[in-house]
């Protein structure tokens, strides 16, 4: 190998390197930039959901999961929990939890009344199927779990048995997860937070 060809690969290889340098540098920049905004942006979906399923609550207090002595492979799902209180009285609790429905990560917040009644169920992150799994976020749907106040069941066919949901057409995985996070939701407040739905 010459000179000439030894000198034109250290060129490139310098090159590149420089490219790469840059291009991180920018990356960094564009993170730094972004993060706060993006973190805010959470926030406030985060906040727009707890109201949205426990509407009664005027202000929301996280509850200290690490400060509850819980089950943790059976609850592992409940990311978070808030207390949320109106006129300085609680009125319930909501979750938010992270579950499987056909895929992993089927997020949802979840708003439980003080009496155990479901006050809302929304989800806010999937990746279920398009037209099938992903319908579970129409809320004419998700609409069958407000009011019910015991173990749900999810039926293919209504058979008007109590606390049943009607399962999505071609997503009956889907429903059984957004189902199965609703009683862990309320049973969680049953067990540690003192109450029916707490």
């Amino acid at each position: 190998m010459n000179k000439a060809n030894n000198d034109s690969i250290l060129n490139l290889v310098l090159r590149l390197v420089i490219i790469t340098v840059c291009a991180g540098l920018i990356l960094g920049l564009v993170y730094a930039v972004t993060k706060e905004p993006i973190e805010q942006q959470n926030i406030k979906k985060a906040t727009e959901a707890r109201q949205a399923v426990l509407p009664s609550a005027q202000d929301f207090k996280q509850v200290a999961l690490d400060g509850i002595d819980y089950d943790h492979e059976k609850y592992g799902e409940i990311q978070e929990v808030y207390e949320g209180t109106a006129d300085g009285s609680a009125v319930g609790h909501t979750y938010s939890i992270v579950t499987k429905g056909y895929k992993a990560g089927l997020t949802l917040t979840v708003g439980i009344a003080s009496d155990g009644r479901v006050t809302g169920v929304e989800i806010t992150a999937h990746d279920e199927t398009p037209g099938l799994g992903a319908n579970a976020t129409d809320p004419e749907w998700l609409e069958q779990f407000k009011e019910t106040d015991g173990p749900l069941v999810v039926a293919k066919s209504p058979t008007g048995a109590v606390n049943e949901v009607q399962a999505l057409t071609g997503a009956t995985i889907t429903s059984r997860g957004v189902a199965s996070a609703v009683n862990l939701a309320r049973e969680f407040g049953e067990q540690y937070l003192g109450g029916k739905g707490a």
